[in-house]
């Protein structure tokens, strides 16, 4: 979807002086008229209703309806950015401890020693560094991890090349994409010899009924400011980043206490 202000700034030298102070009014209490009905807004501004409606079309919306939700998807985005970030990040951080704390690992820590090749897929640029990052630390461990690039055929290698006990990690967003969750149910006929992972965002996913484990992260927004002044509303995936940490520092020392060693942790001395 593109950004409100973006589609405005396109067809700004189309806009009539009306169409313009209509823009500006919308701009300038957007929350409010998120909530008000075509009528209302009408009244409110003395203009006719099928004035807002041209001025919608002309800027690429198929109607009202879509307007009052960029103008309620613009609220929140102000809204977001007035949040201090580096107190958000914390809160998140406490959220995945939180929910990391719940977690039954014995079984997956058990997984992940005993696979020879632990394969990682991604589906988008961000899951991707999250990948990168996730091989890097398993990497440290002394575990093969290898990156596959975001394409369904590479999937469909994994099914023919995986041995008992490699392991997939599937990084997604949503973990909603449709081909991905049909080529997973294929390895699973196929191969059942691989252990199967899916990293995803807080959602239901029906990806999740299909592999072995199932983790979730979320994302959070904060505001970014491109040349000219554009602003557009993006996710970080912090939280993600911190749930890898845990997860390999446990699978550690679980490892440790496993051989009978003592964990130290050489930051706290």
């Amino acid at each position: 979807m593109a950004n409100l202000k973006r589609r405005v700034w396109e067809k700004s030298g189309e806009l009539s002086e009306s169409e313009k102070e209509i823009i500006r009014f919308l701009f300038s209490n957007h929350t409010l008229c998120s909530h008000l009905s075509l009528s209302k807004l009408a009244q409110k501004l003395y203009v006719s209703e099928s004035s807002i409606f041209r001025l919608c079309k002309k800027i690429g919306l198929s109607g009202y309806s879509e307007l009052r939700f960029e103008l309620s998807d613009l609220s929140h985005e102000k809204k977001m950015n007035t949040i201090d970030i580096a107190t958000e990040v914390e809160n998140a951080n406490q959220e995945v401890l939180k929910y990391y704390n719940t977690l039954d690992l014995e079984k997956i820590f058990s997984d992940i020693e005993g696979a020879n090749t632990i394969y990682l897929y991604s589906t988008g640029w961000s899951q991707e560094l999250i990948a990168k990052y996730l091989a890097h630390e398993l990497f440290m461990i002394g575990k093969r991890a290898v990156i596959l690039p975001s394409a369904i055929e590479e999937l469909r290698i994994v099914s023919r090349r995986a041995v008992t006990g490699d392991m997939l990690f599937i990084i997604s967003y949503s973990g909603d994409n449709i081909q991905i969750r049909d080529e997973i149910s294929k390895i699973k006929l196929l191969n059942n010899k691989i252990t199967m992972v899916s990293f995803t965002t807080l959602k239901p996913t029906q990806l999740v009924s299909l592999v072995d484990y199932s983790f979730f992260f979320r994302t959070l927004k904060f505001q970014k400011v491109f040349g000219g002044g554009e602003e557009s509303a993006n996710d970080t995936f912090s939280p993600a980043y911190t749930f890898i940490d845990l997860l390999i520092v446990n699978y550690c020392q679980w490892k440790m206490q496993k051989r009978g060693i003592d964990y130290v942790d050489y930051d706290e001395e």
